[in-house]
């Protein structure tokens, strides 16, 4: 059985939990309200609420979104009923500024089958140039049944999602990320290289 490691141990929460369907995103922003509501009741700590908020977005499966909430009780009726709205409202404004967001982000083509370093630097693979950016920032790297980002170590961090990346997470066609202000939508890999985004310059990969 494939086992999905994350760094959960900070938490106290089990790291040995089933591969299973990643959770929507609707799901992950009423885990997120949760933990919102949770920390306004002072039932976590802020330190606690931080940790978990950024692992709600990296979850590569049910059982992991359900242990963030594993030590906190269920809501009574009436505040189920508000969480449920306000999570509504929340996915709605997401998808709304999705849309809004779309044909304005770049996209950036996944690797097909090698890995690629992102940074300022003209040694890396992808030549991001704003100043944002770290000469090496990160790692895309193509892995059996999808994709992985590393930050390597970056002044300003890399994002994905939203969920700043502490040490490496899955990635898919679709997700948003961030190298310091520089935002980009990913998409699968490009078959020409002119499907690259005009403000990336890229070296070849032998």
């Amino acid at each position: 059985m494939d086992i999905c490691q994350h760094p959960w141990e900070d938490l106290g929460i089990a790291s040995d939990l089933p591969c299973q369907p990643r959770p929507s995103i609707a799901e992950r922003e009423r885990v997120a309200q949760r933990l919102r509501g949770a920390c306004a009741d002072e039932r976590l700590s802020l330190e606690t609420f931080s940790a978990r908020l950024d692992l709600v977005y990296s979850t590569r499966n049910q059982a992991e979104l359900r242990a963030l909430l594993a030590d906190l009780p269920e809501p009574n009726p009436v505040g189920r009923i508000v969480l449920a709205a306000t999570a509504w409202v929340s996915t709605w404004t997401w998808r709304l500024s999705d849309a809004w967001n779309r044909p304005r982000i770049p996209s950036l083509s996944l690797p097909a089958n090698t890995s690629v370093v992102l940074g300022r630097s003209r040694h890396c693979d992808c030549v991001l140039s704003d100043s944002s950016v770290s000469r090496r920032h990160a790692l895309l790297t193509r892995q059996e049944g999808g994709w992985r980002i590393r930050d390597l170590s970056s002044f300003n961090g890399t994002y994905v999602n939203g969920a700043r990346v502490i040490d490496e997470v899955e990635v898919q066609p679709g997700d948003y990320v961030c190298f310091g202000s520089e935002r980009f939508r990913l998409a699968p890999p490009a078959v020409l290289s002119l499907h690259v985004p005009h403000r990336l310059t890229h070296r070849s990969v032998a």
